[in-house]
């Protein structure tokens, strides 16, 4: 008898609603299986020069072994005449893709800009890499982003406007929006963007980021890394907020300072 026919459906829908049939409890167990058997997580499918306006830089696009997606890096001039020279105390900014900022310009985050001003500064040094992540949604997915979304936005007379604490009168943050839709606040894994760095020689890098958990990634694929903050002064309220729950929620190092809204600036 043939595999299938050996399946109890009414177990199948059972197991549907536990927590570790959610994708990224699915995507752990593979990377741990990957790890006993001693296998990278990444597949190198090909590179290629790609112009653009902060310069020249080599385009590489890995394969996630764990979840199927395509991963990006841009290495600022050309790698294979040794752009990164000897591989040591590289300017590095990982970067998770969100195509609701940075595709349709939406005002709710800083992920745009933040990636701009990586790519100027590193165009500056004439040395460095931008590692892309398919990591929509903090790594819950485009179906985590639109429950998050509609959790932390609704219309108001033909306006969109944030909701906030029916008690408190707080804005709903991107924090607190996840957990409402029963999703969690973060489930990145960074550890494949060190898996990318050594792939390519790099051994110790300058992150462009403000995020201890990007820190951490990096650091337990045995690089040696020296945090760089990087800020983009929120445009509106609703990334203050943001900001502001990033720092208290999530330990991003972001003074009060930084997050704050300067309406007349």
């Amino acid at each position: 008898m043939s595999a299938i026919h050996e399946i109890d459906w009414e177990d199948i829908k059972e197991l549907r609603k536990q927590e570790w049939y959610q994708p990224w409890v699915a995507i752990a167990l593979m990377k741990e299986i990957l790890k006993k058997e001693g296998e990278t997580m990444i597949e190198e499918f090909g590179r290629a020069p790609l112009p653009t306006e902060f310069g020249d830089w080599t385009y590489i696009v890995y394969g996630d072994k764990t979840t199927g997606q395509h991963h990006e890096m841009l290495v600022f001039g050309n790698i294979s005449e040794g752009s990164l020279k000897d591989g040591e105390d590289i300017l590095v900014r990982m970067h998770s893709s969100c195509r609701t900022n940075e595709t349709y310009h939406a005002i709710n985050c800083e992920c745009r800009k933040e990636l701009h001003e990586a790519m100027s500064l590193i165009q500056k040094e004439e040395r460095g890499i931008i590692i892309y992540l398919e990591q929509e949604g903090r790594g819950t997915g485009i179906a985590g982003k639109i429950a998050q979304l509609n959790g932390m936005f609704g219309w108001d007379h033909g306006k969109i406007e944030q909701k906030r604490d029916p008690i408190t009168g707080d804005r709903i943050d991107t924090d607190r929006a996840y957990k409402e839709a029963g999703y969690p606040s973060e489930s990145r894994d960074f550890s494949i963007a060190g898996e990318m760095l050594r792939s390519i020689g790099v051994y110790s890098v300058r992150l462009l980021t403000n995020n201890p958990l990007k820190i951490a990634g990096i650091e337990n694929a045995g690089i040696r890394v020296t945090p760089v903050e990087i800020h983009i002064s929120p445009d509106n309220e609703i990334i203050a907020s943001d900001l502001k729950s990033k720092a208290q929620n999530l330990g991003h190092r972001i003074s009060e300072l930084q997050w704050k809204y300067d309406q007349g600036a």
